[in-house]
C-alpha cells in the first residue's frame, strides 16, 4: 500500500502540470509578481484603500454594470491569461521538448499550465458573486448573467487563441513537408539516436493530453535538438504576434478614449496592461538573457537623463494656468513671499472682505441681525463628497432653503470640496433662475458616479502607454493623463455644471449671491497651504499678531489668484481647482505651478482634513464686524469619520503587524491629531464670540463599524445607502434639531 503511494505522489510530482508550477517560482519569479498583485486585489488586499477590488468585482461600462461590462473584463482577462502563457512557453518550452513531438504543442502547454490561471478564474467569480450579492445588493438572476457575461468574454479569447495557434501548427506542418519531403526522409534527418541528452530538460513523466486524459511524456534524447528547437521557435514568432496585439489595443484605447463607447472597464484596462507588460518582460528576459539586468540599468539611467533635460516631460499641470510665460513667473521663497504679502496688502484684502460681508448683510432685514454660517467640509474621497451633499440637501430642506442664504464661507480639503462645490454650483444656478430643486436625489446620485475607472483606465493606457498625448487650451498644452480623466468624468457626473473658470465666481461672491468658496491644497515643498480663490484673501496667508514680536511676518499660506496673477490664475477650471484640493498620492498627479523654482502641490488634507484653520483665520479676522452685524456664528463641521474615535489594539499581532504598524502610525492618527490641535484653536476663538459661538457637527458613522464605506473614488450600492441612513443616527439628529431650532428662536 505503502509503495502504490509513493508511485503516486512521485508521478504526480513529475507530472508536467506540478513541474511547471514549480519551474514558475524557480526561474523568472518576476511574472508571478502579476498574479501576486490580481490575488490580492480581487481579495481585498492590494490598492483596497483606493477600491481596487470594485474594478475587477464591479466593471463599469457606459455608466452601467452588465452583462456586456463583465464580458469585457473576460475578454481582457483572457488576453492577459494567454499573455502569460505565451510568454511562459516561449521562456520554458527549452526545458520540455517532448511537446515538439504532440499535435498542438501550445495547447498541450496551456493545458498543463493553467494551474494559477484557473485558480483565479474561480477565484474571482467567487469574490463577485459575494461582492454583487452582499454589496451592490443584485439579485441571483443578476449575479448569475454577469458571471455568464464575464466567462462567456474569456471563453472567446481562448477558443480564438487556439484556433489562431493550430493555424500555426498546419503552417508549421506544411513548411517542414516542403522542405524534407518524403516521411522516410524526414524520419532519417531528425532522429539522431547517438546524441547525447540535453543537460536543460527537466523530468516529465505525464502530462494532460485533453483536459480528461493523461499520457505519457516520450523520450526526445533521439529527436534532433535542431529540430525540436525548429518547431518550438515556429510557435514562438506567433506568440509574438499576439503580445504585439496587446500594444496596440492599448494605444488605439488611448486615442479613442474621448468616445464612451471606447472607454472600457478600468480592470480591462489594468489586465491588457498587464497582458502587455509580462509579454514585454519575458521577451525581454528571453532575447537578452544574462544581459537583460545590465541593459535594464542602462536603460533606467537613459530614462532619467531625459527627464532630468525635460525631453520627457509628463508633469500635469493646472488646467486653464499659463505655463508658456517664463519671464514673469513668481519667485517662491520665504523672503519673496515676505515681500509679496505685506501689511498693506492684507489691510486692502480685509477692506474687500468687509465689502462683501456687508453686501451679504444687506439681503437681511435692517431691524433682526441675521446668524452667519460657515461651513467646513472633511476629506475623503467620494464618501466624504456624498456625504456632504447628503447633509446639505437635508439642511436646506429641514431650513427651507434659508441655509445657504445664511451662508458666507465654505471650505475644506478634498472629496467633501467636491460635494460642496456641486452644491454650491446648484444654488447658483438656482438663484439664476433655474429649474434646480437642491433636494432633489438625482444629485447625491451624480456626485456619487464612479471616478475610479476612468482614473484608473487612463493609467494604463494614457500615463503608461501614450505620455506624448496633449489637449490645448488657449496658447498652452497640458498632458492627457488621470488628471485630465478624472476632471472630464466629474463634468460628465454633474452634466457639466462644473465646467466653469475661477474668474466665473468672481462676482457673484462679491455681490454676496453666493457664499465663498476657498480650496485648499498643500505645497509639497515646506507644507504651506496654497488657496484658491477668485478674491483677494491674503488675509489669510498669515497669522495677525495684535502685538507683534517680529517684523517679518510668518506667511504659511499663499493666496493663489494673487501670487500667480500674471499666469491668468482666473482662467483656471473649477475642476482642476478641485482636483488639486484632491489629489491623493498615486491615485491622482501633483499639480505643479508656474513659479521660480517650480512647486508642486497635493491633498489638502495632509495640511488640515478638515479646513477648520482656514475657517477659524477668517472668523478672527472679521471678529468684530461679525460681533456687531450678526447673531451670532453656527460653524458647521461636515465630516466623513467619527471624532474622538479610537482605533482598536489587536489582541494578537502578525509579523507585518509588528514589522510595518510602526511606521504607518502616524498616518493612522493623523486625522485625529489635527482634531485635537484645532479643538485648542477653537477654544480661543469661542471667546470673541461669548454666548454666540455654536458649533455643530456632522458625521458619518457607518452602521456596521466593520463595514464602512471605503476612502476611495467609487461606491458600491450599499456604501451609498449606509452613507445615506447615517443622517439618521442619534448625534446627527440631534445636530440637526439643534441648528433648526437656532434658526427658529
Amino acid at each position: 500500500m505503502l509503495g502504490k503511494l509513493k508511485i503516486i505522489l512521485l508521478k504526480t510530482y513529475y507530472s508536467f502540470p506540478v513541474q511547471l508550477l514549480l519551474l514558475h517560482f524557480r526561474k523568472y519569479q518576476v511574472l508571478l509578481v502579476f498574479w501576486a498583485i490580481l490575488f490580492s486585489t480581487v481579495n481585498g488586499g492590494f490598492a483596497k484603500v483606493f477600491g481596487g477590488d470594485a474594478l475587477f468585482l464591479n466593471p463599469e461600462y457606459l455608466g452601467r454594470v452588465n452583462f456586456y461590462s463583465t464580458a469585457i473584463l473576460g475578454i481582457a482577462t483572457g488576453m492577459f491569461t494567454m499573455s502569460w502563457h505565451i510568454t511562459t512557453f516561449i521562456l520554458h518550452t527549452q526545458r520540455f521538448k517532448f511537446l515538439a513531438t504532440t499535435a498542438q504543442p501550445f495547447f498541450r502547454y496551456c493545458l498543463n499550465n493553467s494551474i494559477i490561471p484557473f485558480a483565479f478564474l474561480i477565484c474571482l467569480l467567487m469574490r463577485g458573486w459575494e461582492y454583487q450579492h452582499n454589496s451592490q445588493l443584485s439579485t441571483l438572476p443578476e449575479v448569475l448573467l454577469l458571471a455568464e457575461g464575464y466567462i462567456c468574454g474569456y471563453m472567446f479569447i481562448i477558443f480564438f487563441s487556439f484556433f489562431y495557434f493550430f493555424g500555426a501548427d498546419r503552417n508549421i506542418g506544411r513548411r517542414l513537408t516542403r522542405k524534407y519531403g518524403s516521411p522516410r526522409k524526414f524520419v532519417r534527418l531528425i532522429l539522431k539516436p547517438t546524441q547525447e541528452p540535453d543537460e536543460n530538460a527537466l523530468p516529465v513523466h505525464n502530462y494532460f493530453f485533453t483536459p480528461c486524459m493523461v499520457r505519457r511524456a516520450r523520450k526526445v534524447d533521439h529527436y534532433d535538438k535542431f529540430y525540436l528547437d525548429s518547431i518550438l521557435k515556429q510557435h514562438h514568432f506567433a506568440a509574438i504576434i499576439t503580445v504585439a496585439a496587446a500594444l496596440v489595443s492599448l494605444v488605439i484605447l488611448a486615442f479613442l478614449m474621448d468616445y464612451n463607447v471606447f472607454r472600457i472597464p478600468a480592470g480591462a484596462s489594468v489586465l491588457i496592461f498587464f497582458a502587455f507588460l509580462i509579454g514585454v518582460s519575458g521577451a525581454y528576459a528571453y532575447l537578452l538573457q544574462t544581459w537583460a539586468i545590465p541593459l535594464f540599468l542602462v536603460i533606467l539611467l537613459g530614462l532619467n537623463v531625459m527627464v532630468q533635460s525635460n525631453v520627457v516631460d509628463n508633469r500635469n499641470k493646472a488646467y486653464g494656468l499659463d505655463y508658456k510665460q517664463k519671464v514673469h513667473r513668481p519667485v517662491y521663497s520665504p523672503l519673496a513671499l515676505q515681500h509679496f504679502f505685506t501689511e498693506e496688502r492684507r489691510r486692502a484684502d480685509v477692506d474687500s472682505g468687509l465689502a462683501i460681508l456687508q453686501r451679504w448683510r444687506a439681503k437681511f432685514t435692517a431691524g433682526r441681525k441675521p446668524l452667519l454660517v460657515v461651513m467646513n467640509f472633511s476629506g475623503g474621497g467620494s464618501r466624504a463628497a456624498l456625504w456632504s451633499m447628503n447633509v446639505l440637501q437635508r439642511l436646506d430642506t429641514l431650513l427651507q432653503g434659508q441655509v445657504m442664504r445664511h451662508t458666507v464661507m465654505m471650505t475644506g480639503a478634498s472629496g467633501g470640496m467636491m460635494g460642496a462645490s456641486y452644491f454650491r454650483e446648484l444654488y447658483y444656478e438656482q438663484q439664476r433662475g433655474q429649474p434646480v430643486h437642491l433636494s432633489d436625489t438625482v444629485y447625491t446620485e451624480r456626485i456619487s458616479r464612479d471616478l475610479l475607472n476612468p482614473v484608473f483606465t487612463s493609467l494604463a493606457v494614457n500615463d503608461f502607454i501614450t505620455p506624448f498625448r496633449r489637449f490645448r487650451i488657449k496658447d498652452n498644452y497640458y498632458a492627457i493623463d488621470r488628471g485630465y480623466a478624472f476632471e472630464q468624468q466629474l463634468n460628465r457626473n454633474t452634466h457639466n455644471v462644473l465646467n466653469r473658470t475661477l474668474g466665473e465666481y468672481y462676482a457673484p461672491e462679491a455681490q454676496g449671491k453666493i457664499p465663498m468658496l476657498v480650496w485648499n491644497a498643500t505645497i509639497n515643498a515646506d507644507g504651506r497651504r496654497l488657496m484658491i480663490s477668485p478674491q483677494r484673501i491674503s488675509y489669510l496667508c498669515a497669522p495677525q499678531y495684535l502685538y507683534p514680536t517680529r517684523t517679518a511676518r510668518d506667511i504659511d499660506g499663499v493666496d493663489f489668484g494673487q501670487y500667480f496673477s500674471r499666469q491668468r490664475p482666473m482662467d483656471l477650471q473649477v475642476t482642476s481647482a478641485i482636483r488639486m484640493c484632491a489629489t491623493f498620492p498615486y491615485v491622482l498627479p501633483n499639480v505643479y505651478l508656474p513659479s521660480d523654482p517650480i512647486v508642486d502641490v497635493m491633498d489638502a488634507g495632509i495640511r488640515d482634513n478638515f479646513g477648520q484653520e482656514t475657517t477659524l483665520r477668517y472668523l478672527y479676522t472679521f471678529r468684530k464686524w461679525i460681533d456687531e452685524n450678526t447673531a451670532g456664528v453656527v460653524y458647521v463641521q461636515v465630516r466623513d469619520t467619527r471624532k474622538n474615535d479610537i482605533s482598536r489594539i489587536k489582541e494578537s499581532q502578525t509579523l507585518s503587524d509588528v514589522m510595518f504598524a510602526p511606521l504607518f502610525t502616524m498616518q493612522a492618527h493623523w486625522s485625529a491629531m489635527q482634531d485635537f490641535n484645532q479643538d485648542h484653536e477653537l477654544n480661543y476663538l469661542e471667546g470673541y464670540f461669548p454666548r454666540k459661538f455654536h458649533r455643530v457637527i456632522f458625521q458619518y458613522v457607518p452602521q456596521q463599524e466593520d463595514k464602512a464605506a471605503a476612502l476611495s473614488l467609487h461606491l458600491n450600492s450599499r456604501e451609498k445607502l449606509d452613507i445615506a441612513d447615517a443622517l439618521n443616527n442619534p448625534t446627527n439628529q440631534s445636530a440637526f434639531n439643534y441648528i433648526k431650532l437656532l434658526f427658529t428662536r
